[in-house]
């Protein structure tokens, strides 16, 4: 019986992942307005298991990152701007994100990637800001969502950060930390320590 389930479990991963990758090989605009975004946010919700999920959440990533306009100063700076990032240079990154902002604003993970440096910075105000352009663009975009709920944290905010966590929860169930910290500021909030 375990045999025929473990089985039947790992031929349903193969036709997901089968699936998956064909999806991604469809000729498509990638970003966000990528239209193999709805199945797989669709494929994202109904994940049986972290492990699903985080392959599927990978997918939606790849498609976001990939900038397939005319413009290559585009594909330059998110290059220039992400190697910046890993070495510590976040100004540096920050200066290539607001390039890519300023030259494509309905780019939404130009926006997404300078939110990320300006909370890294510090700078939660700006970071919300570019959040909230983010998700102007891309509504389920839960690298924001939770993002946002950081930016609340250190804010002090903690109903909005709750918020935003759940937000992300109803999109990707399996987001990582995202259940811990609901959890968390759950028992905060209701006067229970940390």
């Amino acid at each position: 019986m375990f045999r025929a389930r473990h089985l039947l479990l790992m031929g349903a991963r193969l036709i997901l992942i089968v699936s998956i990758l064909v999806l991604c090989w469809l000729p498509a605009r990638a970003d966000q307005t990528d239209p193999r975004l709805d199945d797989l946010f669709t494929r994202l919700f109904l994940a049986e298991s972290p492990a699903d999920a985080a392959f599927i959440e990978t997918v939606i990533w790849n498609i976001w990152f990939r900038y397939d306009g005319d413009n290559d100063d585009i594909r330059r700076l998110m290059s220039q701007g992400m190697a910046a990032a890993q070495e510590g240079l976040l100004e540096v990154a920050e200066d290539s994100f607001s390039q890519i902002v300023a030259q494509e604003p309905d780019f939404a993970e130009g926006w997404n990637q300078r939110a990320t440096i300006r909370y890294m910075r510090g700078d939660y105000a700006g970071s919300i800001a570019d959040i909230q352009a983010v998700l102007a663009l891309e509504p389920r975009h839960f690298g924001a969502l939770s993002g946002l709920g950081l930016c609340y944290v250190e804010l002090g905010e903690l109903e909005r950060a709750l918020a935003a966590f759940e937000a992300t929860l109803e999109i990707h169930p399996h987001a990582p930390g995202a259940a811990a910290n609901v959890a968390l500021l759950k028992e905060f909030l209701a006067g229970d320590p940390i």
